[in-house]
């Protein structure tokens, strides 16, 4: 359980994104925004990690292959840059709904491809009736067209993100506390998306509003949060934290209701009753995933 509660913090601390960039300047740069959120993030990481190491007793860990440290820092950088952008071109309704809802699938896909682990029913059954109530909650009464190539960004970060999820399980499995393993991997991220800050318009940084932006998500939507996923998925599936963190919407709307006056209609409301249950659902196991023998 204590798990679970972990994972759903994170995505509590996600869910706060939206609501942030509300509040934000108006000409914000999507890439723009996703390097500067890794960096903090990273650097915000790599203060926990110190701290914790000189608190900790020293722990031994299995060696980790090079390229598992490169797919979740390339998963993670995948993820930020193609949601920002995604949700630039087809809206945030429109972008959120594909990038959260194709995660968990990829995880699956990639978990049984990748790892041998099979998804179990309950969770398939869970999966897609949470996936069907986030649709309902961000979509009832949305008036966004669709659009292809921000759909196509929306799903490349909902891949990205099943990436990172997929190599992050190993990573932390290896017995390395979960604030290094995040570090290392926003270390990485920040690395491959550095660059892209010589190329972007970067004047809504020298606004307060954009400063309190990306320090609020490097340090809460980034550092707290990956630190809290990290350490919720040492015990739990990949699949079962992509599929935990759906619950991310539902809280966003809140937000969204009570700090920027946004009503939610009745079927908005009834999406969040559908995954809130399909969530309670899932949690009465505690395995969501059997190892093919």
């Amino acid at each position: 359980m204590r798990s679970r509660l972990l994972v759903v913090f994170a995505a509590v601390c996600f869910a706060t994104t939206g609501t942030s960039q509300e509040l934000g300047p108006d000409n914000l740069s999507p890439l723009g925004v996703a390097a500067m959120r890794t960096l903090i993030g990273a650097a915000f990481l790599i203060v926990v990690a110190a701290v914790m190491r000189t608190k900790q007793p020293r722990t031994e860990y299995k060696p980790v292959a090079p390229w598992l440290w490169i797919a979740a820092g390339l998963g993670m950088a995948l993820f930020a840059a193609a949601f920002f952008a995604g949700v630039r071109s087809t809206g945030i309704a429109i972008g959120t709904v594909f990038a959260l809802a194709s995660a968990p699938l990829f995880t699956g896909v990639i978990s049984i491809v990748a790892l041998r682990q099979n998804p179990t029913r309950q969770w398939l059954i869970a999966t897609t009736v949470a996936i069907a109530g986030m649709s309902i909650l961000v979509l009832a009464g949305n008036d966004a067209q669709l659009n292809a190539a921000g759909i196509g960004l929306a799903l490349l970060a909902g891949f990205g993100y099943a990436l990172f999820a997929v190599a992050s399980k190993s990573l932390v499995a290896s017995g390395m506390p979960g604030e290094q393993s995040m570090a290392r991997v926003f270390v990485i991220a920040a690395v491959m998306l550095a660059p892209s800050l010589f190329f972007v318009d970067l004047e809504w940084l020298t606004q307060p509003s954009g400063m309190v932006l990306v320090v609020w998500l490097g340090v809460v939507s980034v550092g707290l949060a990956y630190w809290a996923y990290a350490t919720g998925l040492r015990t739990l599936a990949p699949s079962e934290t992509t599929m935990l963190t759906l619950i991310e919407p539902v809280v966003a709307t809140v937000l969204g209701a009570v700090i920027l006056d946004h009503r939610p209609t009745a079927w908005a409301w009834f999406g969040i009753v559908v995954v809130i249950g399909a969530l309670a659902y899932e949690s009465r196991t505690h395995h969501d995933y059997e190892h093919h023998n």
